[in-house]
């Protein structure tokens, strides 16, 4: 029996921004602070980018919060340009935080966004709540870059 040609394994190299805490009193959309990240893309075929962000938030006040947000990201210092967006709807979203915490944790595919190797990619999260009592927000962002060597 012949040997089959070796396929090449996916691979992956990941990178992330430092953590980032925000304190927010306010109705309006808030855009919270960036998570700057600039991969060195390693020797192989590109095959795909998937951004992992995660947003804690903490309500320091007894009021709900129904709080609505999107993930946004731009290349360079470019525009930036919803890469998801949870707040159409108030369903979507963290709904009813009342005094107490809640998390939202997800991966986004950047594939279309992630072209380059040296470039700086910025990312953050925009959140609206519909009351202005204190939030805490933690946001964190990890881009995993999946090649084949």
């Amino acid at each position: 029996m012949p040997w089959a040609e070796a396929v090449p394994l996916p691979s992956e190299s990941e990178w992330s921004a430092d953590c980032n805490c925000d304190e927010v009193s306010s109705t309006d959309e808030t855009n919270l602070t960036v998570g700057a990240i600039t991969p060195t893309f390693p020797t192989g075929t590109y095959a795909r980018a998937i951004l992992v962000a995660s947003i804690h938030i903490l309500n320091l006040t007894a009021a709900t919060h129904h709080i609505a947000f999107k993930v946004q990201g731009n290349k360079d210092g470019g525009v930036y340009s919803d890469l998801l967006d949870l707040s159409a709807s108030a369903q979507l979203g963290l709904v009813a935080v009342d005094a107490s915490s809640d998390a939202w944790c997800g991966g986004i595919d950047v594939t279309s966004l992630v072209d380059a190797s040296g470039s700086t990619y910025n990312f953050r999260f925009v959140v609206t709540s519909d009351n202005a009592g204190m939030v805490r927000y933690i946001t964190c962002f990890t881009l995993v870059l999946i090649y084949t060597m």
